[in-house]
């Protein structure tokens, strides 16, 4: 069977994932007792790891330690 199309979704096209997104961040910070409100991180969406841990925990660093375990929990915790 031929197909006849094929439909490629970028993100807030078809599906809105941003709240999904930032979600995961808030859970992720929560994980490592860290309080991130979802108002903070939402308008953030569309920001690296690298760019978005630093605004909302400047005490962090996001290439090491804590910072990257939470920026991996928070793949895990989207998907």
């Amino acid at each position: 069977m031929a197909l006849e199309g094929v439909i490629l979704d970028i993100d807030g096209t078809l599906v809105l994932s941003n709240d999904a997104h930032a979600n995961s961040w808030v859970e992720a910070f929560a994980a490592y007792d860290l309080e991130v409100l979802f108002e903070t991180v939402r308008p953030l969406m569309g920001m690296g790891g690298d760019q978005l841990i630093p605004k909302v925990a400047p005490e962090l660093n996001d290439e090491e330690g804590t910072g990257k375990a939470i920026a991996k929990l928070r793949k895990e915790l989207y998907i």
